[in-house]
């Protein structure tokens, strides 16, 4: 079938669905109530209609900050309803780099969950890009800010009668990279982008509409919006959505809700293995969760303790999802194989391919028409640079099996040289992080005497009266090659992040070795495990 004019559109999701059984139960939101399709398409058209009243054009962009609540997927599929773009931003932002991200995409609207409006309004105001705001409020004063108007005033217009016929390859979203490296980049998504994504989502999990997708992750990520959500509405499954990650709350949310399936984060699953055992943990009715990273050491533990399957995937904002593990299949430690609709390579420094078994940078390339990004937001250089050679270079270090499997190792930027030898800053974390007492870890480099690098991590602890770093190097020197286990030790009591929570390795390498830092001595074949 041509993709032009099939109706390969996320807003043609919901109301596939809603032609097909009005009455379907399609997302519950913990703490307010259950929607039907019919009554989230109604929702939707009225807030469209609302927006194309206070004129609203197609191409013009909606950023919205909004939590977990029903008005995000309202507002997010009204805006795609109308050829709009929206722009999810992630509700921890503040000061210069919500700034940056407005005035990047300027000029455009605003949607806002009052609880935001402290930290975004002066972002917004400084940057000079906002031209209308609509606030949501739950019976509270609207914000005393010129333009704002409240968000329900939308619903009160004549509902939208046609939605846009968007095609496949139209931009409908611009979501912001964490900047890790750099100032955050807008990578702009397709239609046709974010419907794959959710089409490998499910390759990897197998959904069906029997299938209860309980989701505690922010909806403002690619993986509660289009690996949960949309991958959920193709399949006609139902989604449960919690306002937030709950280490007390979790096993009876997933038991309550009857939850099937579920995405998770490495740190959800690090933190549920170290709770206590209750008897919620095993009785539900999951059976496959998505870990990533994959718990390693202790993978069949965790299944047997937790009574569920896990599965892995590799996927980004930049890239979506190129690999993944089979549905069906299983192989612990790998992120999969290619998913629909991808070629991957693994090349060196020069873009050329790599043995089997060697390590090398991840590159990327859509197989099918628009599966892949459409390029960064205003920076055309940037696009060229990462699409180099006609493939994209994802900035991550994997290597490849002899039966075609992934294995994630590091990112290019973190990569240390000891003696010789590559370390995988990812590995020796989680070998840390396993560990009962470390919460946290990051694995860096720093300057060695010898000229090359020497492993310094800095670690968060559960118990800091409990913990000592003598303890910690004999339990990763039979864990890890004497290389790689850190030299430096310092335990902090956070870790220098992103508003995405990814660790600013650039921010613990500007620090360097303090007073503070443990010297545990260089390493040498042979080392004994007391340092």
């Amino acid at each position: 079938m041509s993709l032009r004019d099939s109706g390969r559109h996320l807003h043609g999701l919901l109301e596939a669905a809603a032609a097909d059984n009005p009455d379907m139960p399609v997302v519950t939101f913990i703490g307010d109530r259950t929607y039907t399709t019919s009554g989230l398409l109604n929702s939707v058209r009225r807030v469209a209609g609302g927006l194309q009243d206070a004129g609203v054009q197609v191409g013009d962009r909606i950023a919205m900050m909004v939590g977990n609540r029903v008005e995000f997927l309202i507002s997010y599929l009204a805006v795609s309803s109308i050829g709009a773009v929206s722009i999810p931003l992630n509700t921890a932002l503040q000061g210069d780099v919500l700034e940056h991200m407005l005035s990047s995409v300027a000029p455009c609207r605003l949607i806002l969950e009052d609880d935001y409006a402290p930290q975004l309004i002066p972002a917004a105001e400084r940057s000079g890009s906002v031209t209308e705001m609509w606030c949501i409020t739950d019976d509270a004063e609207l914000p005393a800010t010129r333009g704002m108007v409240p968000f329900r005033s939308l619903a009160e217009s004549e509902p939208l009668t046609t939605s846009y016929p968007a095609q496949p390859w139209e931009l409908t979203s611009i979501l912001f990279t964490s900047g890790t490296t750099g100032p955050s980049k807008g990578v702009m998504w397709s239609h046709e982008t974010a419907l794959n994504v959710a089409e490998a989502s499910s390759w990897v999990m197998g959904y069906t509409e029997e299938d209860i997708v309980f989701t505690c992750l922010p909806l403002f990520h690619i993986n509660a919006l289009f690996t949960a959500f949309f991958a959920a509405l193709q399949k006609r499954a139902t989604v449960v959505v919690a306002e937030r990650f709950s280490a007390s709350e979790f096993w009876r949310q997933i038991r309550d809700y009857r939850a099937t399936v579920t995405n998770m984060l490495g740190a959800i699953g690090s933190i549920l293995w170290r709770q206590k055992p209750i008897p919620e943990e095993k009785e539900h009715n999951l059976r496959l969760a998505m870990l990533v990273p994959f718990p390693v050491g202790y993978e069949e533990e965790f299944e047997q303790r937790f009574g569920m399957k896990i599965t892995e995937l590799y996927g980004s904002t930049d890239t979506g999802l190129p690999l993944g593990v089979p549905h069906g299949q299983s192989r612990p430690g790998s992120c999969g194989i290619p998913t629909p609709g991808w070629e991957v390579m693994l090349a060196n420094a020069d873009d050329e391919p790599v043995a089997v078994g060697e390590a090398g940078e991840l590159l990327t390339r859509p197989s099918q028409p628009f599966v892949g990004q459409l390029g960064y937001w205003n920076l055309p250089e940037k696009t060229w640079e990462s699409h180099r050679n006609c493939w994209f270079h994802t900035g991550d270090v994997l290597r490849q099996d002899s039966e075609g499997w992934f294995y994630y190792v590091d990112r290019m930027k973190d990569a240390i040289r000891v003696s010789g030898e590559n370390v995988s800053s990812f590995e020796v974390e989680q070998v840390l992080i396993s560990h009962s007492l470390v919460l946290e870890a990051a694995v860096y480099a720093v300057p060695s005497e010898l000229g090359e690098d020497s492993v310094m991590a800095a670690i968060v602890v559960s118990d800091p009266d409990e913990f000592t770093v003598e303890d910690l190097v004999r339990f990763a020197t039979p864990r890890l090659p004497y290389f790689a286990v850190p030299r430096y030790i310092e335990v902090l009591e956070v870790l220098p992040k992103t508003s995405t929570q990814k660790i600013r390795k650039a921010t613990l390498r500007d620090r360097g070795i303090t007073s503070t830092t443990s010297d545990i001595g260089p390493r040498r074949r042979g080392c004994a495990a007391h340092p």
